[in-house]
């Protein structure tokens, strides 16, 4: 079973080196490897055609810079695959990843096959909080109505994908928007009859020390239009589900990790940016009629949201003070207990 896995590139000349190596050397065999070379302006391309000689099976198509999401697109057109992948060009993967996620294909056949995630710093190895919502246990066979916890695992980078599923149900990522996975991967998930989950490691999520990667900025109003516009998509997917305990999951999701984000940085932000981005929330809130499920976050959220939705900005920062030295409390209470 060929897996078509597509890694887009652009400036990340000092990690496409070690991410290549972890593709090119999977213990599983039948790959077929797609570079798509977005037009960097560094050395990254230099160095792919140097990686291509110690590669010779790897494909590396250039064309001009159109941003993550059309890359990826680009890669999906050229990929033979009977499943897709995708690699971001600064991560690594496990040796045995591909091998471990198709193998789960032949006890359980599914459209889409997800894998556990760590954080990657230099060579520090950390547990990604996001992921660790539904990498409790491994479940073959099952769905996003079955596991909500799926709602949390919204990158695209440790999955397989069937193509046929992919084409059926017309999914791409969003040309010249951030944010682009959430708008697939819960699109994909509500129409997937079945996943398979495989709660181990497989994918390796870098933290890098520059703010070159677009998925650790958050402080940026464009970027907070688009992952607006994303969960505006999601909430038209869900349009005519009537399972009631999902479509409370998504909102609990929703607030606690897509919104939250949101605000949790205008404690320090510019006043003008504070009133667009209150205002932008504020408006989705109320048209995902939201406000009454305030009362099911955690008191300090709770209150920053009550207070940010009242326009009382004194009371926001004070919030948000409370919020941040609980959140660093805790920090310290964890590290304490490591010692």
């Amino acid at each position: 079973m060929k897996v078509s896995v597509i890694i887009p590139a652009y400036n990340v000349s000092e990690y496409i080196e070690a991410c290549i190596d972890s593709v090119m050397n999977q213990s599983y065999p039948d790959l077929e490897v797609i570079v798509i070379e977005d037009g960097s302006t560094d050395d990254t391309g230099k160095k792919l055609k140097q990686l291509q000689h110690t590669y010779p099976t790897l494909q590396v198509i250039s064309k001009e810079n159109g941003g993550l999401s059309a890359a990826r697109n680009d890669g999906v057109k050229q990929a033979t695959g009977a499943y897709l992948a995708f690699v971001d060009s600064d991560d690594v993967i496990d040796r045995t990843m591909y091998e471990r996620m198709v193998n789960s294909l032949e006890q359980v056949d599914a459209e889409i096959v997800t894998i556990g995630v760590s954080r990657l710093r230099g060579e520090d190895v950390y547990p990604s909080v996001l992921h660790e919502h539904f990498m409790q246990e491994t479940k073959l066979g099952t769905n996003l109505h079955e596991t909500n916890e799926l709602l949390y695992d919204t990158t695209s980078w440790n999955k397989l994908f069937k193509r046929s599923f992919w084409d059926e149900n017309q999914l791409a990522f969003p040309v010249g928007k951030t944010f682009e996975d959430i708008p697939v991967v819960i699109p994909a998930y509500l129409k997937a009859e079945r996943v398979n989950l495989l709660a181990s490691i497989g994918y390796y999520w870098r933290s890098r020390e520059t703010s070159g990667s677009i998925t650790q900025q958050r402080n940026n109003v464009r970027m907070v239009k688009d992952r607006l516009d994303a969960l505006r998509v999601c909430d038209k997917a869900f349009k005519g589900v009537t399972d009631a305990k999902l479509i409370q999951a998504k909102k609990d999701k929703f607030l606690a990790i897509d919104l939250f984000s949101m605000i949790e940085w205008l404690f320090l932000a510019p006043k003008e940016d504070y009133e667009m981005i209150r205002g932008l929330v504020t408006s989705y809130m109320e048209q995902a009629d939201m406000k009454s499920d305030l009362a099911r976050l955690p008191k300090r959220k709770r209150k920053m949201f009550e207070a940010l939705l009242l326009d009382r900005q004194s009371a926001f920062k004070w919030q948000g003070r409370l919020y941040f030295l609980q959140k660093a409390f805790g920090k310290f209470s964890v590290a304490s207990k490591n010692k």
